[in-house]
């Protein structure tokens, strides 16, 4: 008879392995009744601890992997090993590990990542305050004057670095402490709750009554995902599977899940791609329709003919433009990006109005050719508006353009004079033209666009564009080049007859 354990015991011999594993799922479609079978991938830590055989599901290989690796640690250091979590203990601790609050876990996780990018710290902490405002524990509501200290917690005192703690404010520090005390266990979270709180936030807030797009949502929660898998391969919650994979599916876009459609949502919609000489024209229309006159024309050719970001084009300098005197192409070098951030998300080293491009270090740059019809209009441009050496080839009153200003003063009544919507629909109604929906981000894919139609190598695109690998820049591009593979089959034919 085998021997048993009834209490954690320090075992003399252990083992423990990886196995794959291939199980049938039912999937029952909401809106048809439908059932399906599909297969569904696991991962088995199957092992035994003095001939005592134990296993425990995962359904991420590195998840289980991690088990395993600790597990053979925790063997070496001599632990007991508690045959009902499946887990070697500390022999002082108890039972089965205290698992954080939703407000701890995140706050943990977060500062586990000092190397984020400012960009980086800031979206997750807004994804992990959505979280600590909705998922509380039962009974827990918000209202009076705990609603306002925790929201003025979560807007400007939430996940301040050490060195910034002595700021926070009295009424902050309150919100703050209702939060840690009526935080929701992480371990409670049920698929129900995770489906309650993603039908709250994927309603957008710059336009109510409108849902987040696919990819945006999956944006939105991939920080709460990846905190929580973290903290399952730690052994902080005692739970297999991760409360966030629900939401996987329920949002379809033509036939894919949230997450394929997140894929897929990095492709241009060809529909919203400018022609040149609508670029051309919304360059002008800015100038004409806008509040800030002239200045802004180059501004506005910079991202639809040369595909910087915008940020990347008010962060240009005199230095960076190569402008030659007679009708050729010039060249700009790309240096850095102005966004300006909150010193919270920053290093005390960093600027707080310029950074690195994006996904690059601080000493890298790109060069990116410059249309002669550009050139000449660049040089009358730094003539009339420049600040000469040194100096922001686009400014007001010495200053970077500000995004927001310039939205509501400037490419607002431009777009609305060129792509006017239909007065009798509603804003968000699909029938409006797309392009009365256009965003400054979109003059970028505008000009990469142009590149690729035009037989630019595609290698060379990526390299004018600053994406950091080819398969993105083609995952984004390479449905807006009509006619490729056209051409690319009538070249196949001629090679075959010459060989023939």
């Amino acid at each position: 008879m085998a021997r048993k354990y009834p209490d954690p015991w320090v075992p003399r011999t252990f083992q423990a392995w990886v196995v794959k594993q291939t199980r049938v799922q039912r999937v029952t479609d909401r809106a048809t009744g439908e059932v399906r079978r599909r297969n569904v991938d696991c991962w088995d830590v199957k092992g035994k601890c003095d001939g005592v055989q134990w296993f425990k599901r995962f359904h991420k290989a590195g998840l289980a992997e991690t088990w395993r690796e600790r597990a053979e640690r925790d063997f070496t250091r001599g632990l007991p090993f508690d045959l009902k979590t499946k887990q070697f203990v500390e022999p002082q601790a108890p039972a089965g590990p205290v698992a954080p609050s939703v407000f701890a876990l995140t706050e943990l996780y977060f500062h586990q990542h000092p190397e984020w990018e400012p960009a980086t710290k800031e979206a997750a902490a807004r994804s992990y305050n959505r979280a600590r405002r909705w998922l509380l524990a039962p009974g827990a509501e918000l209202d009076g004057d705990d609603l306002v200290a925790v929201e003025d917690y979560l807007d400007h005192a939430s996940f301040l670095p050490a060195r910034l703690a002595g700021q926070i404010t009295d009424r902050q520090r309150a919100g703050e402490l209702w939060l840690e005390a009526h935080s929701a266990p992480a371990d409670s979270l049920t698929s129900k709750e995770v489906e309650k709180f993603v039908s709250r936030i994927e309603m957008s807030d710059r336009k109510p009554g409108t849902r987040l797009s696919a990819p945006t949502l999956t944006r939105y929660l991939q920080p709460l995902r990846a905190s929580w898998n973290w903290a399952i391969a730690r052994d902080d919650l005692p739970i297999d599977r991760s409360p966030w994979v629900v939401v996987r599916g329920r949002r379809k876009v033509k036939g894919k899940s949230t997450l394929a459609a997140g894929r897929a949502g990095l492709a241009v919609d060809a529909d919203m791609v400018l022609s040149v000489s609508q670029s051309l024209a919304l360059a002008e229309a800015c100038v004409t329709e806008g509040a800030w006159g002239g200045v802004v024309e180059c501004f506005v050719l910079v991202m639809a003919l040369c595909g910087l970001r915008p940020g990347e084009a008010a962060g240009l300098v005199s230095e960076d433009l190569e402008l030659p005197t007679d009708d050729e192409p010039g060249w700009l070098v790309v240096r850095r990006t102005h966004r300006p951030t909150q010193a919270r998300w920053l290093d005390p080293d960093e600027d707080p109005e310029w950074g690195p491009l994006k996904d690059r270090d601080l000493t890298e740059s790109r060069r990116v050719p410059v249309p002669s019809l550009l050139v000449a209009k660049l040089r009358k441009h730094r003539e009339l508006y420049g600040e000469g050496s040194g100096g922001l080839v686009f400014h007001r009153n010495g200053k970077a353009f500000d995004k927001s200003r310039f939205a509501l003063s400037v490419w607002e009544p431009a777009c609305v004079k060129l792509f006017p919507r239909r007065a009798d629909l509603s804003p968000d109604d699909p029938r409006q033209s797309k392009l009365s929906r256009l965003r400054r981000h979109d003059l970028r894919h505008a000009a990469c666009s142009w590149w690729l139609r035009e037989g630019v190598d595609a290698v060379v695109c990526q390299r004018w564009s600053g994406h950091r690998t080819l398969s993105v820049f083609l995952d984004i591009y390479q449905g807006v080049a009509p006619g490729r593979e056209d051409r690319g089959v009538q070249r196949l034919e001629q090679s075959l007859r010459g060989a023939a």
